[in-house]
């Protein structure tokens, strides 16, 4: 019988690599929720586990196939990639309860009549040799394998911050992330499973912890995202509009900011995803929120102006990968100028419904140049009726700026995800 952690630890990771779900996401499924403490547990060991040592598992498994990796059906490079991060990584688990499930999965999903037999070959022998006890492996290792990024993305933070440098952020994006949340009324709680929390020292309100947490009246999400919507400021009884809003803990934040005499107009161009955030909306507020389906690289789809308008706008997603590592496997470099384009686009589009000496706040979740600085300089460039401000708010928050006034909450230098933010401010 296959262990079920094992097995469902199988399905995740062959969603992700079918680009079906990311993998914060997958690991908060019904399905998984439905096993023990101690079974989801180790699912998240090693799904994040395997996605995070991607290159090197990869490296040594070319080495031990009999075949050409690259003629390894998906599925099965999926399995011997968990396996092998057991193996290696995982002390406590027995050798052969690895392999044992590892042949019972392969005689399932296997298209080829030797499947089984070619995983049981290809473990045992790993399980036998352990070549990463060798005295150079470590020093034989290609740079980007060493630092688990593919090949593209090492050379280009290499370039950017030093190979020393590189390496060391690569290093820091294979931690655990912590989990953070902010409650719906100050002093309420109700998380179940979280007792360590305590108040974080950068964001207002959010709470972060070392283990999950979950529970009516909290809404969990990253510090860093929780972030974005304290720059504005101050805003009771403003009319924001959060226009790339899914899946909507910023429109949640605004919500609470602007309060009863304000008002938060939340926008999407995805009919089910906009479907879920209000359900979500509905279930922490107890009350209907304005949220719409529009495209926001469209004109905007008000007869009115905003105080302040939000763009957190669809990009690479890099700076998320302690928590979505897939994403440095999937992405290619390419990417950045088509996603530039529609970046480009949605900022040129809601800065039209942002009224005289409104604000106008655009963010990413990316490290990158391309999505960030660059975006901002070409609208401020084309627009001069915009000019950026350095945020005041909230307390201690020039510990994150630029000389530009532009946050960037890197990653390696706490353990939340990397986002990148420009305020602006409308001319009169």
């Amino acid at each position: 019988m296959i262990a079920p952690a094992r097995r469902m630890a199988f399905e995740v990771l062959s969603r992700i690599d079918r680009g079906g779900t990311f993998s914060d996401e997958a690991l908060n499924s019904p399905a998984l929720l439905a096993l023990d403490r101690r079974d989801r547990s180790l699912v998240a060991e090693i799904v994040y586990g395997t996605l995070r040592s991607l290159a090197e598992l990869n490296h040594v498994l070319k080495g031990a196939s009999s075949i050409a990796w690259d003629g390894v059906e998906p599925g099965i490079k999926t399995l011997l990639q968990m396996s092998l991060y057991q193996l290696w990584r995982l002390d406590r688990i027995p050798h052969h309860a690895v392999v044992n499930d590892a042949v019972g999965l392969a005689k399932r999903v296997g298209n080829s009549r030797g499947a089984a037999g070619f995983v049981n070959g290809v473990l045992r022998s790993l399980s036998r040799t352990r070549p990463w006890c060798n005295e150079d492996f470590d020093r034989r290792l290609p740079e980007w394998v060493a630092a688990s990024l593919p090949e593209w993305l090492w050379y280009r933070w290499a370039s950017r911050y030093g190979s020393q440098a590189a390496a060391e952020y690569a290093k820091s994006l294979c931690e655990k992330p912590t989990c953070a949340y902010w409650c719906r009324a100050p002093g309420e709680r109700n998380d179940g499973e979280c007792g360590d929390s305590i108040p974080s020292d950068v964001v207002p309100g959010a709470q972060v912890s070392q283990s999950s947490t979950r529970g009516s009246g909290i809404w969990v999400q990253d510090e860093a995202s929780q972030l974005i919507p304290h720059l504005f400021g101050p805003c009771a009884g403003w009319r924001v509009w959060d226009a790339c809003a899914c899946p909507g803990g910023k429109t949640a934040l605004l919500i609470s900011g602007t309060g009863r005499s304000g008002a938060v107009a939340s926008s999407d161009r995805s009919k089910g995803r906009v479907r879920r955030m209000s359900q979500m909306l509905r279930d922490f507020y107890g009350e209907r929120p304005s949220v719409l389906v529009a495209d926001a690289s469209v004109s905007p789809p008000f007869r009115v102006e905003f105080d302040a308008v939000l763009a957190d706008v669809p990009c690479s997603g890099l700076g998320t990968l302690r928590r979505n590592p897939e994403i440095k496997w999937k992405f290619k470099p390419e990417q950045l100028l088509s996603i530039q384009s529609q970046q480009a686009a949605i900022l040129a589009s809601v800065a039209k419904a942002v009224r005289p000496k409104g604000l106008l706040l655009y963010s990413t979740c990316s490290t990158e140049p391309e999505e960030n600085e660059l975006v901002v300089d070409a609208f401020l460039a084309r627009n001069p009726a915009f000019r950026l401000v350095r945020p005041a708010h909230p307390p201690g928050i020039d510990r994150w700026l630029d000389h530009r006034g532009l946050l960037r909450t890197f990653p390696d230098t706490r353990l939340w995800d990397g986002f990148f933010a420009a305020l602006m401010i409308r001319n009169s």
